[in-house]
């Protein structure tokens, strides 16, 4: 189908790799971008970014470096910043020389969103897209988002968002430093590690622990708009300092 893509900023096709494959289409993980290969939920936070900062002139943080989507958004976010969390100094090697063949002549910036390494108040915005699930003190990290804003810096973030759930549900935990799972199992697919396990099921009450971790507001924005390839909700979580 064809519509706007709001990481571009045109007129563009999506497209859908899993019928291809003959699989099930995701309206949330899928209709790409042909350019920028945005998906929908992708886009979705995109759109909330813009319409909450200037981009051009706005220093924002990515929790992500290595990915197209980080790419395309430095295209109009000059002052943008990303970081993966990785500690393996070959794969790090490896993803600066992806980076420096796709025109991003930078070193791989390696951060824990628990123990971010920025001073108070550097950004304007700090996005994450579905990375706080896989984190087991999530709340930690919302605190550390909240202490690199700047007043009236906004928070953008994804999490597969069960909006029937009052309450966030804990899959797994660390107990002296060993993963100690309290229901079955749950991995979710990882471009850079091929899967990486789930902490949590958020709900209704992730809005509670954000004001909590020192955001003035939170909200659950429920995303939706054909035009855009925007065919199913959304949820995406916006937040002001």
């Amino acid at each position: 189908m064809r519509g706007f893509c709001v990481i571009c900023d045109a007129d563009r096709w999506f497209r859908c790799p899993e019928l291809e494959r003959g699989q099930a289409v995701s309206l949330r993980e899928s209709l790409c971008c042909e350019r920028c290969g945005g998906n929908a939920r992708q886009r979705a936070a995109a759109r909330i970014l813009i319409d909450s900062v200037s981009l051009a002139q706005s220093r924002v943080y990515l929790t992500e470096q290595a990915s197209r989507f980080y790419l395309r958004l430095g295209d109009r976010a000059r002052q943008l910043l990303g970081s993966e969390f990785i500690d393996s100094w070959p794969q790090r090697l490896r993803l600066s020389l992806w980076l420096l063949r796709q025109g991003r002549p930078q070193w791989l910036r390696r951060e824990d969103v628990t123990r971010l390494s920025f001073r108070d108040r550097s950004f304007d915005a700090v996005v994450s897209l579905d990375v706080l699930e896989h984190v087991p003190d999530y709340r930690r990290a919302l605190a550390e988002f909240a202490r690199v804003l700047r007043p009236e810096g906004v928070l953008v973030l994804s999490v597969p968002f069960y909006a029937a759930a009052g309450q966030s549900r804990e899959l797994a935990k660390i107990v002296d430093g060993v993963v100690e799972h309290l229901q079955p199992p749950e991995f979710h697919g990882d471009p850079l590690s091929g899967g990486v396990l789930c902490f949590h099921h958020f709900g209704w009450n992730l809005l509670d622990a954000v004001r909590a971790a020192g955001f003035a507001d939170a909200e659950a924005v429920r995303v939706r708009d054909p035009g855009q390839g925007l065919l199913a909700p959304q949820w995406i979580i916006r937040a002001r300092r």
